[in-house]
């Protein structure tokens, strides 16, 4: 299995201090919200304006469901300038690797699609075959794992692919990560130094062009600011949601918001993810 010796980087462990902020975004607000729906709730906010962080339950651990497509996208970028990895190379799909929520790659059953393409597809319509097809070119979830340690995250570990990463069973640290630790992967990997200037920008595109959650934070950001977003559902009530928002005049702040061990539907979910969005979007004047 390859090893990502050469890369060093650690994060910065500054990012965990709390900034200080007014009443609107406090732990109260979110207990209370917790309390409301009978929820387990996570959030974190990276403002790298300040290079602080504000979280609620942000050590915590929360599934990461389909979050982690982004993760493993960078994974693939990343091996593409490293490892010698060609994002044109293609790659089959039998119909016996076809799962549930592929809307892109049904379509290339008895075909052939490259890693580029497989990868689009994860990113921007969430594709769960073209998820499987990238984790088997980074050498699997124990790949991905590996990597995110190289690059400084302790945290965030995969075990499964789709759609078994998907139980969010409570408890269980399989397929977890925190909302303190996402925010700072996420940091390194559109703004740091672990992948050159032209694989951030087009994990950023993915991001942005990302379709399936229009739903969500989306819906409630204000003219003039721009979202790079992934979501991801799951067992146990689970929902998840993490972005990045910004304006010409505004540095981007990268946010986590976590949702399980809950009864509501996924649009209640949604709902209720947006109204925390709205408490961060108060608080950081994105208006």
């Amino acid at each position: 299995m390859k090893k990502y010796t050469s890369l060093a980087l650690m994060l910065l462990s500054a990012l965990f201090s709390a900034s200080s902020l007014s009443h609107s975004l406090e732990a109260q607000s979110i207990a209370q919200i917790e309390s409301r729906v009978s929820a387990r709730i996570g959030v974190a906010v990276y403002d790298s304006a300040t290079e602080q962080t504000w979280s609620y339950k942000g050590d915590e651990r929360f599934p990461m469901m389909s979050t982690f497509k982004t993760l493993a996208c960078a994974n693939l970028l990343y091996d593409h300038e490293n490892e010698g990895l060609d994002l044109e190379s293609k790659v089959g799909v039998g119909s016996d690797e076809l799962i549930a929520w592929s809307p892109i790659t049904k379509a290339f059953v008895g075909k052939e699609i490259s890693l580029r393409d497989a990868c689009a597809a994860t990113m921007e319509m969430s594709d769960n075959t073209g998820a499987n097809i990238v984790l088997g070119s980074i050498d699997g979830p124990e790949g991905l794992t590996e990597f995110l340690r190289a690059i400084g995250d302790p945290n965030t570990r995969l075990d499964h692919i789709e759609p078994d990463l998907n139980h969010a069973r409570p408890g269980d640290e399989r397929d977890t990560t925190t909302p303190n630790t996402m925010v700072k992967t996420l940091n390194e990997l559109v703004y740091g130094e672990v992948l050159s200037e032209e694989s951030k920008a087009q994990l950023k595109t993915w991001m942005m062009d990302n379709k399936v959650s229009d739903g969500m934070i989306r819906s409630i950001l204000p003219d003039g600011w721009k979202i790079a977003d992934r979501s991801g559902a799951g067992a146990y009530g689970s929902r998840a949601i993490t972005a990045i928002v910004w304006s010409e005049t505004r540095a981007p702040l990268i946010i986590s918001i976590s949702l399980t061990e809950t009864k509501l539907s996924i649009a209640e979910r949604d709902t209720v993810i947006n109204e925390i969005g709205e408490l961060i979007f108060d608080e950081y004047h994105v208006q």
